[in-house]
Parts: C-alpha cells; sequence; structure tokens
C-alpha cells in the first residue's frame, strides 16, 4: 500500500533509472555514516538515512516502471540486481567499518548473502520462479533489521565480550548469526531445488 500511494505521488520526471541511482547512492552513504561512525557515533545516523534512501531507490524502481507500464524487464532485471549486488557489498564493508563489528563478520555475511542471490538466480533460470523472500524474510526485513542495530549503536553503548581472547561485539553475534541462518537457507533450499529438477529431468541412461 505505501509504495502504491508513493508511486502515485512521485513526479512524472522522476524516472526508474533515477530511483536506481538514489538507491545506490544511498548504500554508498550508508557505508560513509558507518565508517565515521567510529569518529562518534551520531554519525550512524547517516548511515541510517543511507539505509532508508537505499530502500526507497531498490523498493520502487521497478514498482514505478511496473506502475506507468514502462517496463524493461531485461534491462531492468540485469540492471536492479547488478546494482544491488554492488550496494549489498557497500552495505556490508561499511557495517564491518563501522564500531558495531568486525570487518571479517560482516563479510562473512556478505559471502552468504551472494550464495543466496546466485542460487536465487540460478533457481530462476532453471525453473522460471524467482523467489526473494525466504521464511517471511526478504530484503526489506533485512535492511529493518540493519536499521534497528544501527540506530540502537548511535544511542546506546556498544555491548563487547571477550571469547577466546578475542573481542566481539553483541552486533558481530546477530550478523554472524543471520550469516549461518542464510548459509543453512541457501543449502536447504538448493537441495530441495535439486531434488524437484532431478524428478523433473531426469537422467536418460
Amino acid at each position: 500500500m505505501a509504495l502504491g500511494y508513493l508511486c502515485k505521488n512521485i513526479p512524472l520526471w522522476v524516472k526508474s533509472d533515477d530511483l536506481t541511482v538514489l538507491g545506490f547512492a544511498g548504500a554508498i552513504i550508508t557505508c560513509l555514516g558507518d565508517w565515521l561512525g567510529r569518529v562518534h557515533p551520531h554519525f550512524l545516523w547517516v548511515a541510517v538515512g543511507g539505509l532508508v534512501l537505499n530502500w526507497f531507490g531498490d523498493s520502487l524502481d521497478g514498482t514505478i516502471a511496473r506502475y506507468r507500464r514502462a517496463e524493461r524487464p531485461q534491462y531492468g532485471f540485469f540492471i536492479d540486481h547488478t546494482v544491488d549486488g554492488f550496494a549489498m557489498a557497500f552495505v556490508a564493508v561499511g557495517f564491518g567499518l563501522s564500531p558495531m563489528a568486525h570487518l571479517d563478520v560482516a563479510l562473512f555475511a556478505l559471502i552468504c548473502y551472494y550464495l543466496v542471490v546466485i542460487s536465487t538466480l540460478t533457481t530462476c533460470l532453471a525453473t522460471g520462479v524467482f523467489q526473494v523472500s525466504f521464511g517471511g524474510v526478504g530484503p526489506t526485513e533485512v535492511r529493518l533489521g540493519i536499521i534497528a542495530c544501527t540506530a540502537s549503536a548511535a544511542v546506546l553503548p556498544i555491548p563487547h565480550s571477550v571469547v577466546m581472547g578475542g573481542e566481539i561485539t553483541l552486533y558481530d553475534v546477530i550478523i554472524a548469526s543471520f550469516a549461518v541462518g542464510l548459509l543453512v537457507t541457501v543449502i536447504t533450499h538448493s537441495a530441495k531445488t535439486a531434488r524437484t529438477l532431478a524428478k523433473i529431468d531426469p537422467p536418460r541412461y
């Protein structure tokens, strides 16, 4: 409903590609705000604003094209997912450069995210079904989770613990748990898809 309202009220001079650029700019702003969060936590609000811009642009670029009946299915699909891949890299690296988490944990989550993307796209090619949400969790829910973590870190002290001689934060644990969840999801989804395709396309010997 919110996207429908926005589509009706966005000026006609704003094109789908403009929203794609806005979403990507939001990811860069997020990365910058997270990095500056090491200087002062208040800069994390810049990252929150960047995430909102990223959601706005990424959610509306395709939606507004469909609303205006100006779809470009092949071009739009390619541009949307290519830009999303780069945008998520900026968001993840920014999180790892922030005071919230360690870079290696953030990069592990990014790798798991890319595995989900690869599985989703290969499943689409093999079956014609494009699935963006798993277990009720999709791109919007992921962004909301990152926004919640970032906003919390902007106003509250970041909890730290020492485990096996190394320091970890609460957000390290959250991001690592999320990454493991992605990994389990992609393994489960891939196995299920493989079994289904094996029945549709059995061996010929």
